[in-house]
C-alpha cells in the first residue's frame, strides 16, 4: 500500500487483524530497526503480517489504514483536523483509506513445506 500514514488493520477471510498482531517495518537503513509506531508517517514501509490457516479459495486482502489508534475516536478526529489545516498533506488525508488484493490459498498437500 503506497503512503500508509495511520495504523494499519488487515482483513481476509472473514478475520481481521489489529495493529497489535501486525508488524510495521522501515525501508531506509536508518529505520531498519525502529519499532513501527517511531517510524514517521511519510516514510516507506513493510507491512509484515502471518496469514491465518483459511480453508482453500479465493479471498480478498483488504488493508485498512486507519487514522488513529483502534477504538480512538477522538484521535482520529483530531488528527485530520490537523491535517486539513495543513494542505500540504491533504493528497494523503483525503485518499481512500484501503487497498485491496486478491489471495488464492491451496490446499495443504499444494503448498511448499
Amino acid at each position: 500500500m503506497e503512503y500508509l500514514v495511520g495504523w494499519p488493520r488487515v482483513e481476509m477471510g472473514g478475520r481481521v487483524m489489529e495493529w497489535p498482531a501486525l508488524k510495521l517495518l522501515g525501508v531506509s537503513p536508518e529505520s531498519k530497526d525502529l519499532p513501527g509506531e517511531e517510524l514517521t508517517w511519510i516514510e516507506d514501509k513493510i507491512l509484515q503480517f502471518r496469514i491465518p490457516e483459511l480453508p482453500p479459495g479465493e479471498y480478498t486482502v483488504t488493508i485498512h489504514d486507519d487514522k488513529g489508534p483502534p477504538g480512538d475516536l477522538r484521535y482520529s478526529i483530531l488528527e485530520t483536523a490537523a491535517y486539513v489545516a495543513f494542505p500540504p498533506v491533504w493528497p494523503f488525508v483525503f485518499r481512500s483509506n484501503k487497498a485491496q488484493f486478491p489471495m488464492r490459498v491451496l490446499p495443504r498437500d499444494e503448498r511448499e513445506p
